[in-house]
């Protein structure tokens, strides 16, 4: 009777010790991860029909993050970003644009710092463990709550967390973007070498250092309303039209996994402004005109967070 006491006592608490574990750490462990960790890898990008091999070294030193992509397919181009600096290296023609940047988040650093706000607007589940680029990986799925956001499958490293793959999906099932490792290696060498651009030195190389909306001081005279929940602006970029004294602006937005841009613009006169929507790849495009003011929505997200985007402007 003891032992059967014993068995059910070991049971009960260790049912209450398993349920009380945060299944969301597992994200934030992943968020963490690709912070910390120093890799060498390559992997595999598509977006709509574009599918791309991409090298990735990344590492951590005294608290600083240095980051190269190094694009292996079509043109050459790569990016450095060390902290919150991000240079871009674009080889067009007998030229290589270098052109400075904010920081952007790209696979595998998909996850936000600040992973709580996902926790409203998704639930998470957890699938089984599969062998990515030859490592054992856990698969996370996150799954939208409402119908402003798509669905996010992530199969992160069993031993450290990283994601070793992502699949985004909409509510048909169809394939939204995709990234996955064919291979990577953590590395234990703290040194940065290789944090250099290795493109054709035969090549003029051109520093476009105009910052965008430097100088530009602009009074919002627009309001920002009932646009779907769980979405924050997290970028404000205001340009002059090039030859004409008309400032464009574009406000970022993003749930922490899903981005669209918004973009307000005058319409010049004898310009017919766009109204309706389009789906262009992966992108939906919602456009409509109000007061002088062309507004346009355009981001990898459902038709349902355009079509809000686009009508959330008010003059």
């Amino acid at each position: 009777m003891i032992y059967k006491l014993l068995i059910v006592f070991f049971l009960f608490f260790s049912s209450v010790s398993h349920s009380s574990d945060d299944p969301w750490l597992i994200i934030d462990k992943a968020a963490k991860a690709t912070k910390l960790l120093s890799y060498k890898g390559v992997f595999r990008s598509q977006h709509n029909k574009e599918i791309k091999s991409i090298e990735i070294t990344h590492s951590t030193n005294s608290e600083q993050e240095f980051v190269r992509i190094n694009v292996l397919d079509g043109s050459p181009g790569e990016v450095l970003s060390q902290g919150k600096t991000t240079y871009v290296y674009n080889t067009i023609e007998n030229d290589v644009i270098i052109q400075k940047r904010k920081q952007q988040r790209l696979f595998p650093a998909i996850f936000p710092s600040d992973t709580n706000a996902l926790r409203n607007f998704y639930r998470l589940s957890i699938g089984k463990t599969e062998r990515i680029a030859g490592r054992l990986s856990q698969l996370v799925v996150l799954s939208p709550v409402d119908d402003f956001r798509y669905f996010h499958y992530f199969w992160l490293d069993k031993k450290n967390f990283l994601p070793l793959k992502m699949v985004v999906f909409d509510k048909a099932k169809n394939i939204i973007e995709q990234a996955s490792f064919t291979q990577i290696n953590m590395v234990k060498n703290k040194n940065l070498d290789w944090f250099k651009p290795n493109v054709d030195p035969s090549k003029n190389y051109i520093f476009d250092d105009k910052i965008v909306g430097q100088g530009i001081v602009i009074n919002r005279f627009w309001d920002i309303k009932k646009f779907p929940p769980g979405f924050k602006e997290v970028a404000f970029i205001t340009k002059r039209m090039p030859g004409l004294n008309i400032l464009s602006h574009q406000l970022v937005f993003s749930d922490g996994l899903s981005y669209l841009s918004l973009f307000i613009k005058p319409i010049s006169r004898g310009q017919k402004p766009k109204i309706g929507h389009v789906k262009v790849g992966t992108n939906n495009i919602c456009a409509r005109y109000q007061d002088g003011y062309q507004i346009m929505a355009v981001g990898s997200v459902p038709i349902t967070t355009c079509n809000k985007f686009s009508e959330s402007i008010e003059f």
